[in-house]
């Protein structure tokens, strides 16, 4: 049960993360001509629950590999998902490094550097993932 419990926590995670950073792009094209503060404002909120759920699929997936062995016992395609994870969380600490530091304009710069790399590194972390648990 416990194990089923952690899957969903995962699962729901991952689509927190994945979607606010697909909707922080959205906002970032619609939103962001027409009123960059309330753009920005969003986009910090979204980047804030993104990182949560982040930290999330750290845990819940660190505690799920118990049930595959441990790190040990992984496959190959698991340590090249490991490395999209390891990516998009570097980005996601300077993402929010940025936040807490940069200017609403700066921030915006950065943001655009790193939303693709975040969003990119997800998705590959996806289809890794699939590739190393089918």
């Amino acid at each position: 049960m416990l194990a089923e419990a952690l899957k969903i926590v995962h699962y729901l995670a991952l689509a927190v993360g994945l979607g606010g950073g697909i909707a922080a792009g959205i906002v970032a094209h619609v939103v962001g001509p027409k009123d960059p503060a309330l753009a920005g404002a969003v986009q910090v909120r979204l980047a804030r629950y993104g990182f949560l759920a982040l930290i999330g699929l750290w845990l819940t997936g660190s505690a799920l590999l118990t049930d595959y062995g441990g790190w040990a016992a992984m496959p190959a395609w698991f340590w090249v998902k490991m490395a999209a994870v390891a990516v998009l969380t570097v980005a996601a600490v300077v993402m929010q490094v940025s936040i807490k530091r940069l200017e609403p304009s700066a921030r915006a710069a950065r943001a655009r550097l790193l939303r693709p790399v975040m969003n990119g590194a997800a998705v590959l972390a996806v289809v890794f993932a699939v590739l190393a648990f089918a």
